[in-house]
């Protein structure tokens, strides 16, 4: 039989497991069971915590408490009921089995994609997310707004009060397909055999009260603890066992400062307070039938009185107009509870990492204190993580990561990615230097044949689609295409043989995926594919013990497969698209280590957790608490219709969570003026709580944390050095290049170190991975058209040049089909271009007797050491009919101006002049030049524009005499040992660092003060 239930509540700064452990063996909690002196007595009780983490702890307390000898209570974790308990009550009707979490998640999916792809565009279909990742998070709103109803016990029936119209268009086409799944989705469960898993909870909850009730005195000692009883069937348990005769419910952290006003306003029908944190305790005292003043206090809260100022600051918002009258003693009430409070301003999240580390070190020099740090921030979480290892401290969120980005997860990722990309070089380059990529082979030979792979195939533009590409590529490549200097041309035969020998295992392990094709497939057969494909990645690899993700990750591939027979079918490239929204759903945590004296929670897990040194970090507005989301299937004025909690109740759970952590016996708390670069709002409760403490004791909170924040910047601080100078290299003369190219000459010039760079130290940049043609390759291919249609044309154009020129151009463009993109865009202009070049090209001809084109020439320069040789390569020389020569240089980009040519800065023309003057180039006889043209090829109007460079006060041959009488100056100067090669000489734009500006450590000198020209 029932009786007047016995309600308890722990204060916030109490240790509440270790209370609750005591009250328990002291018989504190049920009048007549103190089993502290029974060893054997404490296994008749059934204590109900709210997680496993929880229970695990109060054991922890229990053995402490008694010394180890003693026998462990029933400990269930509230919502998962003991089936076995259940089964010798009577009348038990196990309920179905719940429908795997996969398999719903999956079957819901579907469900929305079938009713998207039924809407039609004028029906607003727009307005609904497309695509597999919003397929997903749309069935995961619809998921838990069944469990929602189903817990707060809402009828389905319900949605026909909702009056279509009266909302927007959105919401009217969300409420159709809700009264379609209202339907479907019972009967899909009915054909499975199966019911929703909240429903199945809910009812062992409710059975498990009943039996409890029935049992009456036989139920034995049952204490409830831990809980606010958000979820109504957990309220009606917690309820039934406070009614108990031998029950108890012990509370925590309710609040008995705030006055009876205010706790009335809570629960009020025309206002109700939903993100007030006691806001869950005072309905579930309601549903108990229990006034405030009747539940016991369990413990002594901490001297510092921190439940009093936190009750204050976090009052209803309608009450707040009692901080004008806090009274006299309010002053000291602060001061004591902020005495061990310190606030942490940082100027952005690395600095709010940094501190906090230090705060959580801190804490291990005092032998015994424990520290930990709680904050729903898991990219903070991991940056502490990575800054306690500066001090050698390795340690895990336990509120652990998702799948999806753990390191099995991502293989997972790169396998279905690289795929559905026909092993496109980017994401199979991550695939291969993955840590668990494998493919058979010992990690060192996989680094040895990835590295050739990469170097062969993967930069530049990308080979063929496939495997098939892949290895075709491999086996046409040869070092001697390339520059002596390109690291390409030292690919050694047995590179080759690597390379070739994991590309053929590339494709074999990703054959189940390829084979797929682009078609749409059914989920079973990606699935079953993805996971073949992935174990054959990982062939050779040794799981180790620590690894937890991998047998995760098999759990995740069989959990799809199961459900896989209602998922939609999709595409290879959906499937990929999907995959991290899918193993999202599965999280990695690193097992408990109780001894640990510094650990890193989330809220949920740090819930009845008590430690010396409470951080709490990431107390931003969106962060803590976090934003309230919208419903994308119900409007707020749907879910009051509807009977549903408001959004802001997640808010009053945040805020508890705040509440019972500030009871530590130390308390800092963090935040970051900036996120990403943008200024972030203080959490409101940080904003509360500096309301009612005043600005001096809060201007002294924050002066303890400058402390840390002090010491996060002498941690940081360089020791002080001199800045480096400007380098200038002078490697001895024998090594020094003693050829060069005319567009080099430039660059020696402007930037010698990138001289040093490419000729000393044989270093040349690197293609990046999956180049696309840019610039360069559209240059290239316009110059390849016109120089072939110049020498297949050297004195007279052909009678149909529009089309002659059209049928050059189509063949230097050729290569560049494999870009779709690019290759419409630039053909489209180079079209363009014909008519204006034929109409340039008839007018210039007048005057030429015969063009050279595409040639090459070379001249030595005397020299101390032996001759420089200067080397050339000439768009267009033309012959002109007085024997005199022109020079041009077609540009597809900038074009140096004449002041920079006469004053040597752009000496390409020049020099070349100065070539042809002295009989260096093929073909062209030994004359003056009258002319020195560059021609500008461009996309707007006019397509084509010359540009001499000859001033007024010169000419061309003045021009290029002086320009190679300063050329040979320059090869005089270097042939000094003492002459270094200067980086950024003269740059000619500034902030362009070119291909060396790195290993030049640009950045370090050019801002100190030191100019970066001269």
């Amino acid at each position: 039989m029932s009786r007047a239930p016995r309600l308890f509540t722990v204060p916030a700064s109490a240790p509440f497991l270790a209370t609750l452990a005591g009250a328990l063996l002291d018989g504190a909690l049920v009048p007549g069971f103190a089993p502290r002196g029974d060893p054997l007595a404490l296994a008749s009780a059934t204590v109900f915590l709210p997680t496993r983490r929880a229970g695990r702890l109060l054991g922890e307390a229990l053995l402490a408490e008694t010394g180890g000898a003693t026998l462990l209570p029933r400990i269930v974790p509230l919502g998962d009921v003991d089936e076995d308990a259940l089964a010798f009550a009577e009348e038990f009707t196990e309920p179905p089995a719940a429908v795997p979490a996969a398999t719903r998640r999956l079957a819901l999916a579907s469900l929305v994609g079938r009713w998207r792809d039924l809407l039609h565009d004028d029906d607003g279909r727009a307005a609904v997310a497309a695509g597999p990742g919003a397929g997903i998070a749309l069935a995961d709103a619809l998921g838990q707004l069944i469990d929602e109803m189903a817990a707060q016990q809402v009828p389905w029936e319900r949605l026909d009060d909702l009056v279509p119209g009266e909302h927007d268009r959105y919401w009217d086409m969300a409420l159709d397909f809700l009264k379609i799944a209202r339907e479907a989705w019972p009967a899909l469960l009915a054909a499975m055999g199966a019911i929703d898993g909240s429903v199945r909870r809910d009812r062992l909850i409710a059975t498990e009260a009943a039996r409890l009730a029935a049992l009456g005195e036989d139920a034995g000692p049952v204490i409830a603890a831990g809980s606010t009883g958000s979820m109504p069937a957990t309220a009606r348990l917690l309820a039934s066992v406070a009614r108990l005769p031998q029950g108890a419910l012990v509370l925590p952290g309710l609040d008995t400062h705030l006055d009876d006003a205010a706790w009335g306003s809570l629960l009020d029908d025309r206002a109700p307070a939903p993100s007030h944190p006691q806001y869950g305790l005072a309905r579930l005292l309601a549903l108990v039938g229990l006034r405030r003043d009747e539940v016991e206090l369990l413990g002594r809260p901490a001297t510092h009185g921190r439940e009093q100022i936190m009750s204050e600051a976090l009052r209803p918002a309608l009450a707040t107009d009692a901080w004008a009258s806090l009274g006299a003693t309010w002053p000291a009430t602060v001061e004591a509870a902020l005495e061990d409070v310190a606030l942490i301003e940082a100027d952005d999240a690395r600095e709010e990492a940094l501190t906090v580390a230090i705060a959580l070190r801190e804490a291990l020099d005092i032998p015994g204190k424990t520290a930990a740090l709680v904050t729903p921030d898991r990219d903070l979480a991991r940056r502490v993580a990575a800054e306690l290892l500066r001090f050698g401290i390795s340690i895990d969120d336990s509120a652990g990561e998702p799948l999806s980005e753990s390191v099995a997860g991502r293989l997972a990722r790169l396998v279905a990615d690289a795929a559905a990309e026909e092993l496109a070089p980017v994401p199979l380059v991550g695939l291969l230097r993955h840590p668990q990529a494998r493919f058979g082979l010992e990690a060192q030979a996989l680094t040895g044949a990835a590295d050739a792979l990469e170097l062969m195939v993967l930069r530049g533009p990308r080979p063929a689609a496939g495997s098939d590409g892949l290895i075709a590529a491999v086996a046409g490549f040869d070092p001697a295409d390339f520059h002596r200097t390109d690291p390409r041309r030292r690919i050694t035969e047995p590179d080759r043989e690597h390379a070739g020998d994991l590309a053929a295992r590339l494709g074999t392990a990703m054959a189940p995926l390829l084979e797929l094709g682009s078609g749409i497939h059914a989920f079973a057969d990606l699935v079953a594919a993805h996971q073949a494909a992935c174990d054959a990645v990982r062939d050779g690899y040794m799981v180790m013990p620590a690894d937890a993700a991998t047998p995760i990750l098999v759990d995740a591939f069989d959990a799809l497969a199961e459900g896989a027979a209602y998922a939609p079918a999709m595409t290879l490239a959906d499937y990929a698209s999907a995959l991290p929204d899918l193993l999202s759903a599965w999280s990695v945590r690193p097992p408990l280590d109780p001894s640990a004296r510094l650990r890193i929670l989330g809220p949920l897990e740090a819930r009845l957790v008590t430690v010396d040194r409470m951080v709490l970090a990431g107390l931003v507005e969106d962060g803590w608490p976090a934003a309230v989301r919208t419903d994308p299937w119900l409007s707020r004025p749907m879910r009051a219709v509807l009977g549903l909690d408001a959004p802001e109740r997640r808010i009053g759970l945040a805020a508890h969570d705040f509440a019972q952590f500030c009871g530590a016996p130390e308390l800092i708390l963090a935040r970051a003026a900036k996120v990403c670069g943008a200024p972030t709002v203080p959490s409101r409760f940080l904003q509360r709580l500096a309301a009612v403490s005043g600005e001096a004791r809060w201007r002294e909170a924050l002066s303890r944390g400058d402390r840390f924040r002090r010491l996060a910047r002498l941690l940081d601080a360089e020791a002080p050095s001199t800045r480096i100078a400007r380098p200038a290299p002078a490697p001895p003369v024998e090594l020094r290049p003693t050829m060069l190219s005319v567009t080099e000459i430039e660059t020696w010039l402007r930037d010698p170190y990138s001289i040093y760079a490419r000729h000393v130290l044989k270093l040349r940049p690197l293609d990046g991975l999956d180049a696309a043609p840019g610039a360069a390759e559209r240059g290239s291919a316009v110059h390849e058209a016109l120089g072939a249609f110049a020498q297949a044309y050297p004195e007279a154009l052909p009678a149909d040049a529009e089309a002659a020129l059209r049928a050059f151009g189509r063949h230097a463009f050729a290569p560049l089909e494999a870009f779709p993109a690019e290759h419409a865009l630039w053909w489209a202009r180079f079209e363009r271009l014909i008519p204006a070049f034929l109409a340039w090209e008839r007018a210039r001809r007048s005057e030429v007797a015969r063009i050279v084109a595409e040639t090459g020439g070379r001249i030595a320069l005397p020299g101390t050491r032996g001759p420089f040789t200067l080397a050339g390569y000439a768009d267009r020389i033309e012959i002109r009919r007085d024997g005199a020569l022109a020079i041009l240089d077609y540009k597809t980009g900038a074009v140096p101006t004449a002041k920079q040519t006469t004053a040597h800065y752009s000496p390409q023309l020049p020099l070349e002049a100065g070539i042809a003057e002295r009989g260096g180039f093929n073909g062209v006889p030994s004359a003056p030049s009258v002319d020195l043209l560059y021609v500008r090829l461009r996309s707007g109007n006019p397509p084509l524009e010359e540009k001499s460079v000859v001033g007024t006060d010169t000419t061309a041959a003045a021009l290029a005499s002086s320009t190679m009488e300063r050329l040979e100056t320059l090869v005089r100067a270097f042939e000094n040992p003492a002459q270094g090669y200067v980086a950024l000489h003269r740059p000619m734009f500034r902030g362009n660092v070119g291909d060396y500006g790195h290993l030049a450590r640009i950045g370090e000198w050019s801002l100190g003060g030191e100019g970066e020209g001269e």
